[in-house]
């Protein structure tokens, strides 16, 4: 049963430490082995919402997670918010705890289509997506984001504001643009 939201802010305040979605890396043992070890929320790996879209098997596997992971969240990502708002439905008829939208990925096979990061350098398309998906579940949404595209880009604080008003619980900065990838010192100055 997925915890109340209530709770969840609740867990967060006892054991801030969450762990994050990580591609390959936060599968279904691993997520089971960090809350054993004490990780407050534990998040699935890079979803595609395409893939729920076309019922790929892979990806459903993907998605499964048992109560021991609990609160336990799905990460989607996607270009296309009504295909995004349809894989949340799905996501959360699985009873996950919460769902969190992939705006960080800089990896070029997921930023060529308009996702993951890239989805920074289109706030229009950024905003339609936030309101398709909040407005399709009633379980909490939450995202991660990169301070920017690039150095010249940075708009992580326009991109909170929008994930605000949009009904976003909350926003996972990794504080990093997109054109440093994995390296390089955090890319906070404004």
């Amino acid at each position: 049963m997925p915890m109340n939201p209530a709770d969840l802010l609740l867990q967060l305040k006892k054991n801030p430490f969450v762990l994050a979605p990580m591609a390959g890396i936060t599968d279904h043992s691993f997520r089971t082995l960090m809350r054993e070890l004490d990780s407050s929320v534990v998040v699935s790996e890079l979803i595609s919402a395409n893939g729920i879209e076309y019922d790929n098997q892979k990806t459903l596997e993907m998605m499964g997670f048992d109560e021991v992971q609990r609160p336990v969240a799905i990460q989607l990502f996607g270009d296309d918010a009504e295909i995004l708002a349809r894989a949340a439905q799905v996501v959360e008829a699985k009873n996950v705890d919460f769902i969190d939208l992939n705006f960080g990925c800089p990896v070029p096979k997921v930023t060529k289509k308009g996702a993951g990061s890239a989805m920074l350098k289109d706030l229009v398309t950024f905003e339609k997506v936030l309101r398709a998906v909040v407005k399709s579940v009633k379980i909490p949404v939450t995202i991660k984001i990169r301070t920017g595209w690039d150095h010249n880009s940075k708009n992580s604080v326009e991109v909170c504001n929008i994930a605000y008003n949009e009904g976003i619980t909350w926003v996972a900065i990794h504080g990093r643009t997109r054109s440093q990838n994995y390296e390089g010192l955090a890319d906070w100055d404004y």
